[in-house]
Formats: structure tokens, C-alpha cells, sequence
């Protein structure tokens, strides 16, 4: 799943009409120049929409825009695609909380998800000995083997903050336009 934006879509919904010429007296530093914007408007965009996603969900930033990657922008491909994992969060990122170790004392995790909070019951927190932290349960039997357990994923959000990543990426893309024009034409006129 993913959201597309291309650079022509921003030209038409802004009205760069009048930055027309100014891109082509660039000659063949324009698509290098549409490829900056539009890497630099692609990230605007994804810090919006995981911004937005965050607060959705309540998962931490961090978790969040770490889950969406960028396809930047070429001279050959002026397009920014943003992907988000449709893999399933560990039920810690939903402020998972309860006893650490339990120990079998305790009643145990409750976390909380866009819908409310839950509990697991015969659930604990644990800290592996390769330093990863989640939330477990234990199978059948007494000891081992144990499972860790796994909240949604995120690509079902995703789609509901595709207008709040198209409204930053197209500011960013304006704002960044305007600074790639200039810069390569006083590059340009330096070179003179």
C-alpha cells in the first residue's frame, strides 16, 4: 500500500505557472532541480503523516516514522512514493504496562489501543537476553516456549492521513522550489 505524489500534481494544484520559464532557463539542471524539491516535500510529508499517526494511535513518533519509507525522486522519475510496512506492531508500542518480570505474581498487561485500553491476562513484560523488550505469554506449558504478542498494523491509518502528508508536501514543495531555483541559478551564474 502505498501514496503516490508526483511533481506535476504540485505544479497544477500550487500554480507554479510563472516558475515555468525560470525552469527552463535551467536547461538540464531543471530535473535535477524538481527532484530536490520533491525528495525534501516527501519528507515533510512523512514527518506530517507519522506526526498525525502518532497521535492517532498513541505509538511513539519514533515507532511510527521508522515504519514508513521514502522512494525518492529522480531526474528520470520525478516522484516521491512513501510505503508503510503492513508488518504488526509488538504490543509494547501501545504503552503496554504490568509487572517486570511477573514472576507469575501479577494480573497481567494492559495496554492500549486506538480503541481503548485492553488487558492480557496471563501476559508479562520481558526484556530477552539479545536486549529486545515486548510482551509475552507462555504457551501451554509451565516454562517454555513462550510468544510474543502483537497489536494491528499500521497501513489501515495510513490511508486516513494521506490528505495531512499531500498539504505538507505540497507547502514543503513550494517553499523548496523556490530555494532549488535560486541556488542552482546563482550556481549557474557563478560558473559565468
Amino acid at each position: 500500500m502505498g501514496a503516490t505524489v508526483s511533481g506535476a500534481r504540485f505544479e497544477i494544484s500550487l500554480g507554479l505557472r510563472g516558475l515555468e520559464q525560470q525552469l527552463l532557463d535551467l536547461g538540464a539542471s531543471a530535473p535535477l532541480v524538481m527532484a530536490r524539491a520533491l525528495n525534501r516535500a516527501g519528507v515533510s510529508g512523512r514527518t506530517a503523516m507519522a506526526r498525525a499517526i502518532s497521535k492517532d494511535t498513541g505509538i511513539a513518533y519514533t515507532g511510527v516514522v521508522g515504519q514508513i519509507q521514502i522512494g525518492k525522486a529522480t531526474k528520470a522519475q520525478p516522484k516521491v512514493v512513501l510505503q508503510i510496512s503492513g508488518k504488526r506492531l509488538p504490543l509494547i508500542d501501545f504503552k503496554a504496562r504490568g509487572p517486570e518480570p511477573s514472576r507469575g505474581r501479577g494480573r497481567g498487561v494492559s495496554y492500549t489501543l486506538p480503541g481503548g485500553r485492553g488487558r492480557v491476562p496471563n501476559a508479562f513484560i520481558a526484556t530477552m537476553p539479545g536486549g529486545h523488550r515486548g510482551v509475552f505469554v507462555r504457551r501451554a506449558t509451565p516454562r517454555l516456549p513462550i510468544r510474543e504478542l502483537f497489536g494491528p498494523s499500521l497501513p489501515h491509518v495510513f490511508e486516513k492521513f494521506i490528505p495531512d502528508f499531500t498539504a505538507a508536501a505540497t507547502e514543503s514543495f513550494a517553499k523548496n522550489l523556490l530555494s532549488e531555483l535560486s541556488f542552482e541559478q546563482s550556481k549557474q551564474a557563478g560558473a559565468e
